[in-house]
């Protein structure tokens, strides 16, 4: 790996945490992104990306960085992603009934996925992108391995998470909808355990209070991951029907 692309990645791994608001009440916890731009678009170079995500701020405006930024337009996104669920999640949170029509015009017509004046964050983990999420060959000067990488940035990650949440007093939900986000974050925060649940599909889902300070508390739901077969659209409805039962926001 050139020494560029080090530098570059090093400049990286803690200016910038997600997409939207966030001083929202909810924040979508991922794992990290996939680097579309770099690998499967292919409208910048891991270098070019690197250089513009060095110079993000905590959060950014979702529309801007895929469709200013690596010149991607949004409507050009025709598979599955984890945006379609986050859009299901929102609807039904106002009440909508989250139809795949309602969420292709939410994302790709309407383009209020990430926006910076919303009602959400969507907050990744891990700051590089890669090829997939075990893939460490760009990086190899740096981390030898996959898990020597999450060792690395994981704790400084998490109390930048934990930092940008007490400085925004409006969050009350965090959404974790990767399995190794969930058992990490966890282990990293003292937690307990209010409800759990499986929908018609035998999918768990669970409603944490995780502490953040002896002042601060925030709610943490768990659900399964946004693809792959795993949740639903209708899961998540019903997840959306227990979090306003709750009143937790």
């Amino acid at each position: 790996m050139r020494t560029d692309i080090q530098s570059l990645a090093e400049k990286c791994l803690y200016n910038w945490l997600g997409y939207g608001n966030e001083n929202s009440k909810i924040w979508f916890m991922g794992m990290e992104e996939g680097g579309s731009e770099i690998w499967r678009q292919q409208t910048k170079t891991l270098e070019e990306s690197l250089q513009l995500r060095s110079g993000y701020k905590i959060g950014m405006d979702f529309q801007h960085v895929w469709e200013d930024l690596y010149g991607i337009p949004l409507e050009s996104f025709k598979g599955p992603t984890v945006w379609r669920y986050m859009a299901a999640f929102l609807l039904s949170m106002k009440g909508e009934e989250p139809s795949g029509e309602k969420i292709r015009s939410y994302i790709f017509e309407e383009k209020k996925l990430g926006k910076r004046e919303s009602d959400h964050f969507l907050c990744e983990f891990l700051p590089l992108p890669r090829k997939s999420n075990t893939d460490i060959e760009d990086y190899q000067s740096m981390w030898t391995s996959n898990s020597s990488y999450i060792k690395s940035v994981g704790a400084r990650r998490f109390e930048l998470i934990k930092e940008t949440l007490l400085k925004n007093s409006d969050v009350s939900l965090l959404i974790s909808y990767d399995r190794k986000f969930t058992s990490a974050a966890l282990a990293h925060f003292q937690s307990e355990l209010l409800l759990k649940w499986e929908d018609k599909r035998f999918k768990e889902y669970a409603i944490y209070t995780v502490r953040l300070t002896p002042d601060r508390n925030v709610y943490f739901l768990t659900t399964p991951f946004f693809g792959q077969g795993k949740a639903s659209y209708e899961g998540l409805y019903f997840a959306a029907k227990k979090i306003k039962e709750l009143a937790i926001l």
